[in-house]
């Protein structure tokens, strides 16, 4: 497994167009804890399908899943390879979209979710965290020394909106008039996406996305005292109708915490 990762990386890098690789998570594999792996491949331009495709052969023709010859809305250029029943994403991105991709988010013109799954802000916490494999001209080098700074400008836009996001409590209120247990748990929930994007605001951190965010708040030292134990309380009290009314009082009483702090 290991050598044949490493000779596909290794033919990748050696595609002219290909300027920087990174590696997302671990920088090591572990073939038994790992779902997939997610390369990000940055291009002068996206490399042509029939070059890609070559560079993929000489290793192994039978390890191509799919590839694709067109740029995705937010994955570039995707290819999809299986090294002993390991998936391997390889995404290729352009170096310039990239650049105003990022120059865009930083400024606070994205701080909305997209396609009501994707959150902009991901791809400076993927950039910044990203394990690098490759570089010819330091663009990633130079890219996590940018991010290394979270910027005032995306800082007190995000403050603004999602502590405005957090007051509107309309859903949840109706919710709770409804004794509607469902209806309560939808509302909470995206409630609670702007409590996690505040609180990593606060922390100066970029959201990457709603996985291990527990994890994730243990690190921080700006959050409410016993943050996580008391989310996991509002959300077992939000699944009983008994209790729902219970779940938000303690839910509007963590909210007026964070955005105090």
């Amino acid at each position: 497994m290991t050598e044949k990762y490493n000779s596909l990386l290794h033919s990748v890098s050696e595609i002219e167009q290909v300027e920087s690789i990174g590696k997302t998570g671990k920088i090591e594999i572990s073939i038994n804890n790992e779902n997939d792996i997610d390369i990000f491949i940055f291009c002068k331009n996206t490399p042509d399908f029939e070059v890609r495709k070559e560079a993929y052969k000489k290793i192994d023709e039978k390890m191509i899943v799919k590839m694709h010859d067109f740029e995705g809305k937010f994955w570039g250029t995707l290819d999809i390879l299986k090294i002993d029943g390991l998936e391997i994403c390889l995404m290729y991105f352009t170096i310039e979209k990239t650049e105003d991709e990022i120059n865009d988010i930083l400024k606070g013109n994205r701080i909305k979710k997209e396609d009501n799954y994707f959150f902009p802000i991901g791809r400076c916490s993927t950039i910044k965290n990203i394990n690098i494999l490759y570089e010819k001209n330091n663009f990633l080098k130079n890219m996590k020394e940018k991010l290394s700074v979270y910027p005032d400008e995306l800082y007190n836009k995000n403050i603004e909106y999602h502590v405005s996001k957090l007051n509107d409590r309309e859903d949840i209120e109706r919710a709770i008039s409804l004794e509607d247990v469902l209806f309560y748990h939808n509302a909470l929930d995206i409630s609670l996406e702007h409590f996690l994007q505040l609180l990593f605001t606060k922390n100066k951190c970029f959201f990457s996305s709603r996985k291990r965010n527990a994890l994730l708040m243990e690190e921080m030292k700006i959050r409410p005292n016993n943050c996580i134990e008391r989310l996991f309380e509002i959300i077992e009290l939000g699944g009983n109708v008994k209790t729902i009314t219970k779940s938000y009082e303690k839910w509007k009483k963590l909210i007026k915490e964070l955005i105090e702090l």
